[in-house]
């Protein structure tokens, strides 16, 4: 049985001038692994607050030199009581998923 499978042309070159990295909001725990094991990225380069709650900066933007196509920004815990860090999330969320940003500076995931 034969399949024509049609070529696609890529987009990466394309898509790569309008976006040059993928923006990234962790949050949880196991982070340092996601970086090292996931992203294949050296957590030396990234100083996520691991194991230091409560000092993450959602602002903040962790660019490795090992790729630095992926910006990676660690959002504080969620404790009982925290509504304040909810709220923190929550409008960092809300102003990077905003159209009127440029898709280069929009937040891509959150993991």
């Amino acid at each position: 049985m034969t399949t024509n499978s049609p070529n696609l042309p890529s987009r990466v070159e394309e898509t790569l001038a309008v976006c040059p990295q993928f923006r990234i909001l962790l949050t949880g725990i196991g982070k340092s692994s996601l970086i090292s094991n996931v992203f294949n990225l050296d957590i030396k380069d990234i100083d996520i607050a691991h194991d230091r709650v409560g000092e993450a900066n959602i602002n903040h933007e962790y660019i490795s030199s090992t790729n630095p196509r992926f910006i990676l920004h660690d959002s504080k815990g969620f404790e009982p009581g925290s509504e304040n860090t909810w709220a923190i999330v929550e409008n960092f969320i809300r102003d990077k998923c905003s159209t009127d940003k440029p898709l280069k500076d929009r937040l891509h995931t959150i993991w």
